[in-house]
């Protein structure tokens, strides 16, 4: 397809301005369209086409291998809205030939020596309307969100068409038609952005990064319990103030529990914007004093929810896109990297959770009779509130006991019934959902928080390794016009979980810390020292493109009978020189610098002695293909020299003597 002249460099300019890299762009299109100015051209060979492919590609490589250390967050975007830049060599190169083409098996890097091999016959191509389509999905990535992006697409698609029309119809239609098409996309992509808007509302807990959902904790699933069966380090504190102290990382808290599973209400998650940096989140406002520390934690293709300390105020050196959060504290972050290190600020003493409501109050039916068996057992009706919660504190210890191994629930009652006044043995999840609902029935607002404690101090690393089996919920009690933290689960939850743990988990730890390792290299988050040094990184590469320039200059030297063509080229010489050597004696001396052959013709056209014989010019022939010749002189040749050299001699000496006559 022969595109309309100026198209390539319009559109080259209309790529530029969509993705901000006019600076870019203008210098190209010059060169793009000086093609039609310019009338010298360039006989270029398929190994030419092959060195500047490779060229491309060792900037595509180059590139990748820049944005992966320094900026890893959507790389795929990024390469593609460079793609005309790096191919614009390969384009240029197709303009400014003598052909105007591209053999296609300049492109086939790794079958490119089997194709030349299996077809010798050229297959040329006409890169023009590749590279223009290229030019209109890499503007895309720009995301210009003012419509200017589809009207130019349009415009181009016209522009590109129009000389292809068929003449049997009218323009109007032809244009009306294209307005149709064109209206009839334009609708359709804004009908398809709204529907993933509505559908990623629908699904967004679906993609949280270990499988907890914000919205809802079903506890007879056992959730946490099944969690815990693993050893694997989910994260990794980094503790500012030592010794560290143990903490609670919340990642999601509810308010309404129905059968045997806890909601959120409301669970809507809104914008909170970032600071000049970009890398500094506000939550709530600064009390002016707190504590630090810094999360390290993978993120799933960019996305994941955050597990933070309540009373967190202030995260620093977060590098995502988006950051969102509920009312009641779930955060959520979009379009980061790998892997996060973030510094948290916090203060227990303020909280920007959600106020207490009649939510925070609820309970459920079948869960009441048991509720006030307990609360009548440990009279807490006629307790003040400060005096509650020490007490149901020492009745969980007391009489508890942590296990994994659940009872099954009694006929007629409920999981956590039988677990209240049966079996009085379970994991987090039961402590914590029973100390809300006997919180609420004496009057006091609580909620049900799940995320992890952070406690383990690591020999690797100087750090807090938080594992899957620290995964843990506890209770938010509202007291004093904030919200608190309060564990009721016994104590001996740590030291059991520890006892479990795999003989091999040290081992696995090991591995764990050497990934962690790795991916700080790999995300640029170790202070970094990947930033400063990622050109180290293309230094295999500049010289892999130095091999391949030097190799396309290189001539192969035949081995075969070297020390043999030696010896004939200093007898070759030997029997010419002769010759020279007579003439010389003669007066006919050869400069320096004269080939045989010009030396020659000099005497032929300015003696005027005529006694140079033709029978030197066999000689020289043979002469030169001893010489210079591939696979020099055979053995009939060189007797023929010989021969030819006496016959030259002989002739010389003929016509001195015949002009000695004359004389």
């Amino acid at each position: 397809m022969t595109l309309p002249p100026f198209f390539s460099g319009a559109i080259l300019l209309f790529w530029g301005w969509q993705t901000g890299l006019l600076l870019f762009a203008l210098p190209m299109a010059l060169v793009l369209e000086g093609s039609r100015y310019v009338q010298t051209k360039w006989d270029l060979s398929q190994a030419d086409f092959n060195r500047i492919t490779d060229i491309c590609t060792i900037l595509l490589a180059g590139l990748a291998v820049f944005l992966l250390t320094t900026d890893a967050s959507r790389v795929a975007m990024k390469v593609l809205k460079w793609l005309p830049a790096i191919c614009f060599p390969l384009f240029a190169a197709q303009e400014y030939s003598l052909a105007g083409k591209i053999d296609i098996r300049a492109l086939m890097l790794l079958a490119r020596n089997k194709a030349v091999a299996a077809d010798n016959r050229p297959r040329t191509i006409e890169i023009s309307a590749p590279y223009a389509a290229l030019c209109l999905l890499s503007a895309g990535t720009g995301n210009v969100k003012d419509g200017s992006f589809f009207i130019g697409l349009l415009l181009f698609t016209a522009w590109a068409l129009w000389p292809q029309r068929s003449k049997r119809f009218s323009p109007t239609l032809w244009f009306l038609l294209l307005a149709l098409i064109g209206g009839a996309g334009f609708g359709g992509q804004v009908g398809v952005y709204h529907l993933q808007k509505v559908a990623m509302k629908m699904v967004s807990h679906w993609w949280l990064t270990r499988n907890n959902d914000p919205f809802k904790r079903s506890t007879s699933m056992g959730d946490i319990g099944e969690l815990k069966l693993s050893d694997r380090i989910v994260f990794r504190v980094t503790p500012e103030d030592k010794p560290f102290q143990p903490v609670l990382l919340r990642e999601s808290s509810y308010n309404l529990y129905r059968g045997t599973t806890w909601h959120a209400s409301p669970a809507q998650f809104t914008d909170v914007t970032a600071e000049k940096d970009q890398t500094t989140w506000n939550l709530q406002a600064d009390p002016g004093s707190g504590k630090s520390f810094t999360i390290w934690s993978p993120l799933k293709r960019g996305k994941g929810m955050l597990t933070l300390p309540l009373g967190t105020y202030r995260l620093r050196d977060l590098p995502v896109s988006r950051l969102q959060k509920t009312p009641l504290g779930a955060v959520k972050v979009e379009d980061g990297p790998g892997l996060i290190g973030y510094q948290v600020n916090y203060n227990l003493d303020v909280t920007g959770d959600l106020p207490p409501s009649e939510k925070d109050l609820i309970i459920p039916p079948e869960e009441l009779p048991a509720v006030q068996q307990i609360i009548e057992e440990l009279h807490l009706q006629s307790k003040e509130p400060e005096e509650i919660i020490p007490a149901l504190a020492d009745f969980f210890q007391n009489e508890f006991n942590y296990s994994l191994k659940l009872r099954a629930a009694e006929q007629g009652r409920t999981s956590l019934a039988t677990f209240l006044l049966t079996s009085r043995a379970g994991h987090c999840e039961y402590f914590a959902t029973a100390t809300v609902l006997l919180l609420r029935a004496c009057g006091i607002p609580a909620r049900y928080a799940t995320g992890w404690s952070a406690h383990e101090q690591s020999t690797l690393g100087n750090q807090i390794v938080v594992r899957t089996r620290h995964a843990h919920a506890w209770t938010l009690v509202y007291m004093n016009g904030i919200w608190h933290n309060l564990d009721t689960t016994s104590s001996s939850w740590i030291e059991l979980e520890d006892a479990a743990a795999s003989n091999m988990h040290f081992f696995q730890d090991m591995w764990s810390f050497m990934i962690f390792k790795f991916s700080q290299w790999r995300w640029g988050t170790d202070e970094g020292i990947l930033k400063k040094w990622w050109w180290v990184l293309l230094i295999p590469l500049i010289i892999i493109l130095a091999k391949r320039l030097q190799a396309g200059r290189k001539i192969q030297r035949v081995q075969t009978n070297t020390k043999k063509k030696t010896g004939q080229n200093q007898q070759e010489e030997s029997l010419f020189y002769r010759i020279e050597d007579r003439l010389k004696e003669l007066g006919f001396e050869r400069n320096p610098w004269e080939p045989p052959l010009s030396w020659i013709r000099r005497m032929k056209a300015t003696s005027s002695l005529n006694i140079i014989p033709d029978s030197i010019r066999p000689c020289l022939t043979l002469y030169y293909q001893g010489r210079f010749g591939k696979n020099g002189l055979t053995e009939t040749q060189q007797v023929q020299l010989e021969n030819e050299v006496d016959t030259v001699l002989q002739a010389l000496q003929k016509g001195v003597k015949n002009k000695a006559e004359e004389a």
